[in-house]
Protein backbone atom coordinates (compact mmCIF):
# COMPACT_ATOMS: atom_id res chain seq x y z
CA UNK A 1 0.00 0.00 0.00
CA UNK A 2 2.86 2.30 1.12
CA UNK A 3 4.63 1.62 -1.78
CA UNK A 4 2.25 1.66 -4.59
CA UNK A 5 0.54 5.08 -2.80
CA UNK A 6 4.20 6.19 -3.05
CA UNK A 7 4.50 5.63 -7.21
CA UNK A 8 0.87 7.17 -7.63
CA UNK A 9 1.94 10.29 -6.31
CA UNK A 10 5.21 10.30 -8.07
CA UNK A 11 3.92 9.64 -11.56
CA UNK A 12 0.90 11.84 -11.22
CA UNK A 13 3.73 14.71 -9.78
CA UNK A 14 5.51 14.00 -12.89
CA UNK A 15 2.74 14.41 -15.14
CA UNK A 16 0.96 17.90 -13.76
CA UNK A 17 2.97 19.39 -11.16
CA UNK A 18 3.12 20.37 -7.78
CA UNK A 19 0.11 22.74 -8.39
CA UNK A 20 -2.47 20.25 -8.94
CA UNK A 21 -0.83 17.70 -6.36
CA UNK A 22 -1.34 20.48 -3.92
CA UNK A 23 -4.85 20.73 -4.89
CA UNK A 24 -5.63 17.04 -5.27
CA UNK A 25 -3.97 16.80 -1.80
CA UNK A 26 -5.68 19.06 0.18
CA UNK A 27 -9.20 17.95 -1.00
CA UNK A 28 -8.27 13.80 -0.75
CA UNK A 29 -7.21 14.60 2.87
CA UNK A 30 -10.34 17.30 3.67
CA UNK A 31 -12.58 14.45 2.43
CA UNK A 32 -10.40 11.39 4.58
CA UNK A 33 -10.45 13.49 7.32
CA UNK A 34 -14.59 13.93 7.22
CA UNK A 35 -15.02 9.93 6.99
CA UNK A 36 -12.79 9.89 9.76
CA UNK A 37 -15.66 12.28 12.25
CA UNK A 38 -18.21 10.02 10.55
CA UNK A 39 -16.78 6.81 11.72
CA UNK A 40 -16.50 8.42 15.12
CA UNK A 41 -13.91 5.80 16.22
CA UNK A 42 -16.07 2.56 15.77
CA UNK A 43 -13.43 0.69 13.32
CA UNK A 44 -11.34 0.34 16.53
CA UNK A 45 -13.94 -0.46 18.62
CA UNK A 46 -15.57 -3.08 16.59
CA UNK A 47 -12.38 -4.30 16.46
CA UNK A 48 -11.24 -4.84 19.78
CA UNK A 49 -15.30 -6.14 20.94
CA UNK A 50 -16.06 -8.50 17.68
CA UNK A 51 -11.71 -10.20 17.63
CA UNK A 52 -12.80 -10.63 21.27
CA UNK A 53 -16.49 -11.77 21.49
CA UNK A 54 -14.95 -14.37 18.37
CA UNK A 55 -12.36 -15.48 20.78
CA UNK A 56 -15.23 -16.64 23.29
CA UNK A 57 -16.83 -17.81 20.85
CA UNK A 58 -19.84 -15.68 21.10
CA UNK A 59 -21.04 -14.85 17.46
CA UNK A 60 -23.93 -12.67 18.46
CA UNK A 61 -22.56 -10.39 20.19
CA UNK A 62 -20.13 -10.06 17.38
CA UNK A 63 -22.71 -9.92 15.01
CA UNK A 64 -24.97 -7.15 17.16
CA UNK A 65 -21.68 -4.96 17.32
CA UNK A 66 -21.30 -5.61 13.82
CA UNK A 67 -24.48 -3.93 12.96
CA UNK A 68 -24.92 -1.44 15.00
CA UNK A 69 -21.41 0.00 13.81
CA UNK A 70 -22.79 -0.18 10.33
CA UNK A 71 -25.60 1.73 10.71
CA UNK A 72 -23.89 4.66 13.29
CA UNK A 73 -21.34 5.44 10.50
CA UNK A 74 -23.86 5.06 7.96
CA UNK A 75 -25.80 7.68 9.50
CA UNK A 76 -23.30 10.38 10.23
CA UNK A 77 -21.70 9.58 6.59
CA UNK A 78 -24.65 11.04 5.21
CA UNK A 79 -25.21 13.82 7.54
CA UNK A 80 -21.74 15.37 6.77
CA UNK A 81 -21.27 14.82 3.36
CA UNK A 82 -24.66 16.58 2.71
CA UNK A 83 -23.34 19.37 4.89
CA UNK A 84 -19.73 19.62 3.05
CA UNK A 85 -21.37 19.02 -0.58
CA UNK A 86 -23.22 22.62 0.80
CA UNK A 87 -19.56 24.53 1.83
CA UNK A 88 -18.37 23.08 -0.97
CA UNK A 89 -20.94 24.48 -3.41
CA UNK A 90 -21.07 27.74 -1.96
CA UNK A 91 -17.45 28.74 -2.91
CA UNK A 92 -16.77 30.03 0.16
CA UNK A 93 -14.88 27.00 1.62
CA UNK A 94 -12.36 27.02 -1.30
CA UNK A 95 -11.79 30.71 -1.59
CA UNK A 96 -10.85 29.82 2.52
CA UNK A 97 -8.43 27.28 2.07
CA UNK A 98 -7.32 28.96 -1.13
CA UNK A 99 -7.76 25.53 -3.04
CA UNK A 100 -9.56 24.25 -5.98
CA UNK A 101 -13.37 24.39 -5.52
CA UNK A 102 -13.91 21.41 -8.26
CA UNK A 103 -11.66 19.17 -6.82
CA UNK A 104 -13.51 20.00 -2.63
CA UNK A 105 -16.88 19.62 -4.26
CA UNK A 106 -15.45 15.85 -5.87
CA UNK A 107 -14.04 15.43 -2.90
CA UNK A 108 -17.40 14.66 -1.07
CA UNK A 109 -17.53 10.73 -2.84
CA UNK A 110 -14.78 10.26 -0.53
CA UNK A 111 -16.38 10.96 2.82
CA UNK A 112 -18.73 7.68 3.25
CA UNK A 113 -15.39 5.95 0.98
CA UNK A 114 -13.26 6.80 3.89
CA UNK A 115 -15.31 5.83 6.63
CA UNK A 116 -16.63 2.27 5.23
CA UNK A 117 -13.16 1.48 3.82
CA UNK A 118 -11.25 1.68 7.67
CA UNK A 119 -14.73 0.30 8.99
CA UNK A 120 -14.60 -2.84 6.75
CA UNK A 121 -10.79 -3.41 6.97
CA UNK A 122 -11.33 -3.81 11.12
CA UNK A 123 -14.35 -6.48 10.04
CA UNK A 124 -11.77 -8.42 8.08
CA UNK A 125 -9.29 -8.21 10.58
CA UNK A 126 -11.26 -8.88 13.79
CA UNK A 127 -12.62 -11.91 11.75
CA UNK A 128 -8.90 -13.23 11.65
CA UNK A 129 -8.34 -12.26 8.41
CA UNK A 130 -5.04 -10.06 8.37
CA UNK A 131 -3.51 -10.77 5.51
CA UNK A 132 -6.89 -10.34 3.33
CA UNK A 133 -7.08 -6.60 5.03
CA UNK A 134 -4.13 -6.13 3.92
CA UNK A 135 -4.25 -6.72 0.55
CA UNK A 136 -7.60 -5.29 0.44
CA UNK A 137 -6.05 -1.87 1.77
CA UNK A 138 -3.25 -1.36 -0.80
CA UNK A 139 -5.42 -2.70 -3.54
CA UNK A 140 -7.30 0.69 -4.23
CA UNK A 141 -3.61 2.29 -4.33
CA UNK A 142 -2.39 -0.41 -6.89
CA UNK A 143 -5.13 0.48 -9.17
CA UNK A 144 -5.14 4.24 -8.66
CA UNK A 145 -1.43 3.85 -9.40
CA UNK A 146 -1.82 1.53 -12.83
CA UNK A 147 -4.42 4.40 -14.04
CA UNK A 148 -2.29 7.25 -13.30
CA UNK A 149 0.92 5.39 -15.18
CA UNK A 150 -1.66 4.22 -18.19
CA UNK A 151 -2.78 7.98 -18.71
CA UNK A 152 0.66 9.54 -17.93
CA UNK A 153 2.16 6.66 -20.78
CA UNK A 154 -0.75 8.13 -23.22
CA UNK A 155 0.45 11.88 -22.11
CA UNK A 156 -3.34 12.66 -21.09
CA UNK A 157 -3.23 15.04 -18.76
CA UNK A 158 -4.75 14.94 -15.42
CA UNK A 159 -6.90 17.26 -13.61
CA UNK A 160 -7.09 18.05 -9.69
CA UNK A 161 -10.56 16.69 -9.93
CA UNK A 162 -9.94 14.09 -12.28
CA UNK A 163 -7.88 12.46 -9.67
CA UNK A 164 -9.74 13.26 -6.84
CA UNK A 165 -12.18 11.44 -8.39
CA UNK A 166 -10.08 8.20 -9.59
CA UNK A 167 -8.65 7.78 -6.55
CA UNK A 168 -11.51 7.44 -4.37
CA UNK A 169 -13.31 5.69 -7.23
CA UNK A 170 -10.45 2.96 -6.76
CA UNK A 171 -11.02 3.04 -3.15
CA UNK A 172 -14.76 2.35 -4.00
CA UNK A 173 -14.12 -1.35 -5.65
CA UNK A 174 -12.21 -1.96 -2.83
CA UNK A 175 -14.65 -1.27 -0.34
CA UNK A 176 -17.15 -3.07 -2.16
CA UNK A 177 -14.68 -6.12 -2.45
CA UNK A 178 -14.26 -5.79 1.33
CA UNK A 179 -17.68 -5.58 2.42
CA UNK A 180 -18.39 -8.57 0.74
CA UNK A 181 -16.04 -10.68 2.32
CA UNK A 182 -17.02 -9.83 6.07
CA UNK A 183 -21.36 -10.27 4.73
CA UNK A 184 -19.53 -13.71 3.44
CA UNK A 185 -17.89 -14.39 7.20
CA UNK A 186 -20.72 -13.05 9.49
CA UNK A 187 -23.13 -15.01 7.42
CA UNK A 188 -23.02 -18.36 9.68
CA UNK A 189 -23.03 -16.10 13.34
CA UNK A 190 -25.63 -16.38 15.68
CA UNK A 191 -28.48 -14.00 15.44
CA UNK A 192 -27.69 -10.56 16.56
CA UNK A 193 -27.37 -9.75 20.13
CA UNK A 194 -28.29 -5.77 21.27
CA UNK A 195 -25.24 -4.05 21.28
CA UNK A 196 -24.30 -0.97 24.14
CA UNK A 197 -24.40 1.52 21.86
CA UNK A 198 -23.71 4.18 24.27
CA UNK A 199 -21.23 1.98 25.66
CA UNK A 200 -19.74 1.78 22.36
CA UNK A 201 -19.99 5.71 21.24
CA UNK A 202 -18.18 6.17 24.98
CA UNK A 203 -15.31 4.09 23.58
CA UNK A 204 -15.34 5.42 20.11
CA UNK A 205 -15.40 9.17 20.39
CA UNK A 206 -11.67 8.99 22.22
CA UNK A 207 -10.44 7.27 19.38
CA UNK A 208 -12.00 9.43 16.96
CA UNK A 209 -10.39 12.64 18.10
CA UNK A 210 -6.85 10.94 18.42
CA UNK A 211 -7.05 9.83 14.57
CA UNK A 212 -9.29 12.80 13.82
CA UNK A 213 -6.54 15.02 15.42
CA UNK A 214 -3.72 12.95 13.90
CA UNK A 215 -5.39 13.42 9.81
CA UNK A 216 -6.29 17.44 11.38
CA UNK A 217 -2.38 17.92 11.46
CA UNK A 218 -1.58 17.27 7.99
CA UNK A 219 -4.79 19.33 6.78
CA UNK A 220 -3.66 22.12 9.02
CA UNK A 221 -0.07 22.23 7.80
CA UNK A 222 -1.57 21.89 4.11
CA UNK A 223 -3.57 25.21 4.91
CA UNK A 224 -0.74 26.73 6.19
CA UNK A 225 1.52 26.36 3.58
CA UNK A 226 -1.08 26.98 1.18
CA UNK A 227 -1.81 30.77 2.41
CA UNK A 228 2.03 31.39 3.46
CA UNK A 229 2.96 30.40 0.20
CA UNK A 230 0.86 28.26 -3.14
CA UNK A 231 -0.50 25.55 -4.09
CA UNK A 232 2.76 24.36 -5.58
CA UNK A 233 4.10 24.41 -2.08
CA UNK A 234 1.21 22.42 -0.73
CA UNK A 235 2.43 20.06 -3.67
CA UNK A 236 6.09 20.07 -2.44
CA UNK A 237 4.46 19.72 0.73
CA UNK A 238 2.64 16.25 0.12
CA UNK A 239 5.18 14.70 -1.75
CA UNK A 240 7.77 14.57 0.96
CA UNK A 241 4.80 13.79 3.78
CA UNK A 242 4.06 11.19 0.73
CA UNK A 243 7.88 9.93 1.32
CA UNK A 244 7.62 10.25 5.12
CA UNK A 245 3.91 8.42 5.09
CA UNK A 246 5.43 5.33 3.49
CA UNK A 247 7.44 4.75 7.08
CA UNK A 248 4.00 5.99 9.09
CA UNK A 249 1.85 3.56 6.67
CA UNK A 250 4.18 0.65 7.55
CA UNK A 251 3.90 1.09 11.67
CA UNK A 252 0.21 1.89 11.26
CA UNK A 253 0.25 -1.43 9.68
CA UNK A 254 1.85 -3.40 12.33
CA UNK A 255 -0.23 -1.91 14.76
CA UNK A 256 -3.91 -3.25 12.81
CA UNK A 257 -2.00 -6.51 11.67
CA UNK A 258 -1.28 -7.43 15.42
CA UNK A 259 -4.20 -5.45 17.03
CA UNK A 260 -6.75 -8.60 16.92
CA UNK A 261 -4.09 -10.87 18.22
CA UNK A 262 -3.37 -8.53 20.82
CA UNK A 263 -7.33 -8.06 21.97
CA UNK A 264 -7.25 -11.82 21.99
CA UNK A 265 -4.19 -12.39 24.44
CA UNK A 266 -5.57 -9.81 27.12
CA UNK A 267 -9.65 -11.10 26.85
CA UNK A 268 -6.99 -14.43 27.49
CA UNK A 269 -5.11 -12.99 30.27
CA UNK A 270 -1.49 -12.96 28.34
CA UNK A 271 -0.37 -9.37 28.33
CA UNK A 272 3.33 -11.30 27.98
CA UNK A 273 2.38 -12.87 24.50
CA UNK A 274 1.36 -8.66 23.81
CA UNK A 275 4.79 -7.69 24.18
CA UNK A 276 6.28 -10.86 22.90
CA UNK A 277 4.51 -9.58 19.65
CA UNK A 278 5.41 -5.71 19.91
CA UNK A 279 8.80 -6.78 19.94
CA UNK A 280 8.69 -9.00 17.01
CA UNK A 281 6.86 -6.60 15.07
CA UNK A 282 9.13 -3.35 16.27
CA UNK A 283 12.36 -5.32 14.95
CA UNK A 284 9.93 -6.09 11.45
CA UNK A 285 9.39 -2.65 11.07
CA UNK A 286 12.95 -1.48 11.77
CA UNK A 287 14.54 -4.07 9.18
CA UNK A 288 11.57 -2.60 6.70
CA UNK A 289 11.62 0.48 6.75
CA UNK A 290 15.00 2.05 8.73
CA UNK A 291 17.52 2.40 5.35
CA UNK A 292 14.51 4.68 4.27
CA UNK A 293 14.86 6.52 7.04
CA UNK A 294 18.69 7.07 6.79
CA UNK A 295 18.30 7.57 3.12
CA UNK A 296 15.66 10.94 3.83
CA UNK A 297 17.61 12.21 6.28
CA UNK A 298 20.88 11.98 4.34
CA UNK A 299 19.86 12.54 0.75
CA UNK A 300 16.65 14.13 0.71
CA UNK A 301 17.07 16.34 -2.46
CA UNK A 302 18.36 13.62 -4.49
CA UNK A 303 15.38 11.27 -3.67
CA UNK A 304 12.77 13.56 -4.72
CA UNK A 305 14.21 15.09 -7.64
CA UNK A 306 14.97 11.37 -8.67
CA UNK A 307 11.26 10.48 -7.62
CA UNK A 308 9.03 13.53 -8.24
CA UNK A 309 11.12 15.90 -10.95
CA UNK A 310 13.23 18.85 -10.12
CA UNK A 311 10.56 21.04 -9.05
CA UNK A 312 10.04 19.51 -5.74
CA UNK A 313 13.65 19.41 -4.40
CA UNK A 314 12.52 22.24 -2.93
CA UNK A 315 10.78 20.12 -0.21
CA UNK A 316 14.39 18.64 0.37
CA UNK A 317 15.38 20.47 4.41
CA UNK A 318 11.38 19.57 5.28
CA UNK A 319 11.63 16.01 4.39
CA UNK A 320 14.87 15.20 6.00
CA UNK A 321 13.65 17.19 9.41
CA UNK A 322 10.20 14.91 8.97
CA UNK A 323 11.86 11.77 9.02
CA UNK A 324 13.96 12.44 12.03
CA UNK A 325 10.84 12.73 13.81
CA UNK A 326 9.23 9.47 12.13
CA UNK A 327 12.59 8.15 12.91
CA UNK A 328 10.80 7.89 16.79
CA UNK A 329 8.40 5.56 15.42
CA UNK A 330 10.76 3.07 14.56
CA UNK A 331 12.13 2.92 18.38
CA UNK A 332 9.00 3.04 19.59
CA UNK A 333 6.77 0.08 17.45
CA UNK A 334 3.80 -0.09 16.68
CA UNK A 335 3.04 0.97 20.71
CA UNK A 336 -1.01 2.93 19.79
CA UNK A 337 -2.62 -0.27 18.90
CA UNK A 338 -1.30 -1.55 22.32
CA UNK A 339 -3.02 1.01 24.38
CA UNK A 340 -6.17 1.02 22.12
CA UNK A 341 -6.72 -2.95 22.25
CA UNK A 342 -6.13 -2.94 26.10
CA UNK A 343 -8.12 -0.45 26.85
CA UNK A 344 -6.07 2.74 27.34
CA UNK A 345 -7.07 4.58 24.15
CA UNK A 346 -7.64 7.71 26.76
CA UNK A 347 -4.27 8.23 26.88
CA UNK A 348 -3.76 8.10 22.98
CA UNK A 349 -5.98 11.14 23.33
CA UNK A 350 -4.79 12.92 25.85
CA UNK A 351 -1.13 12.73 23.93
CA UNK A 352 -2.60 13.35 20.84
CA UNK A 353 -4.03 16.61 21.94
CA UNK A 354 -0.84 17.96 23.64
CA UNK A 355 0.89 17.02 20.22
CA UNK A 356 -1.60 18.84 18.19
CA UNK A 357 -1.32 21.55 20.29
CA UNK A 358 2.90 21.94 19.80
CA UNK A 359 2.16 21.32 16.27
CA UNK A 360 -0.50 24.21 16.14
CA UNK A 361 1.89 26.56 18.54
CA UNK A 362 4.65 25.59 16.17
CA UNK A 363 3.47 26.03 12.48
CA UNK A 364 1.57 29.54 13.65
CA UNK A 365 4.86 30.67 14.59
CA UNK A 366 7.67 28.79 12.05
CA UNK A 367 5.57 28.52 8.81
CA UNK A 368 5.67 32.31 8.28
CA UNK A 369 8.84 32.92 9.23
CA UNK A 370 10.47 29.33 7.41
CA UNK A 371 7.47 28.50 5.18
CA UNK A 372 7.91 24.42 4.28
CA UNK A 373 10.85 23.99 6.89
CA UNK A 374 8.77 25.50 9.58
CA UNK A 375 6.03 23.19 8.86
CA UNK A 376 8.47 19.80 8.73
CA UNK A 377 9.84 21.02 12.46
CA UNK A 378 6.02 21.55 13.83
CA UNK A 379 5.38 18.08 12.51
CA UNK A 380 8.21 16.46 14.09
CA UNK A 381 8.02 17.87 16.77
CA UNK A 382 4.54 16.95 17.16
CA UNK A 383 5.38 13.06 16.01
CA UNK A 384 8.29 12.40 18.60
CA UNK A 385 6.48 13.49 21.67
CA UNK A 386 3.26 11.53 20.71
CA UNK A 387 5.63 7.97 20.17
CA UNK A 388 7.98 8.48 23.28
CA UNK A 389 4.74 9.35 25.58
CA UNK A 390 2.64 6.81 24.17
CA UNK A 391 5.33 3.81 24.66
CA UNK A 392 6.20 5.56 28.51
CA UNK A 393 2.25 4.91 29.22
CA UNK A 394 1.97 1.74 27.53
CA UNK A 395 5.30 0.58 29.65
CA UNK A 396 3.63 1.52 33.20
CA UNK A 397 -0.13 -0.04 31.80
CA UNK A 398 0.16 -3.22 30.46
CA UNK A 399 1.75 -5.61 32.48
CA UNK A 400 5.02 -7.67 31.22
CA UNK A 401 4.11 -11.62 32.64
CA UNK A 402 1.55 -13.27 32.77
CA UNK A 403 -0.27 -14.15 36.10
CA UNK A 404 0.85 -16.95 37.63
CA UNK A 405 -2.42 -19.76 37.06
CA UNK A 406 -1.66 -18.52 33.36
CA UNK A 407 -1.69 -21.32 30.37
CA UNK A 408 1.30 -22.09 28.46
CA UNK A 409 1.73 -19.90 25.69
Amino acid sequence: NALTAFAATALLARMAGPAVVGNYSFAVVTATLLGIVALHGLDLVMLREVAGDLRQANTGAARGVLRFATLSVAVAVAVITVIFIGAATAGRLSALLETNQAAMIGAAIGIGSAAFFRLGLAGLRAAGRPVAGQFWEGANSFLFAGIIGALWLAARPVSALGAVLLFFGCQLASVAMVWIIVRRDAHGWDAATPANGARLRKSGFPIMAIQGMQMFQDWLLFALVAGAASAAAVGALRVAMQVVMVIAIVVTTGETFIAARVAGDLRAGRPDLVWRRHRRATLAMALAIGPLVLVCIVFPKQLLGLAFGPAFVIAGPALAIMAAGQATKIATGPIGGLLTMSGHERWLLRFTIVGLGLLVVLALWLVPIWGLEGAAIAQAVSTAFRNVASFTAAWLLIPKEAPPTAPAG
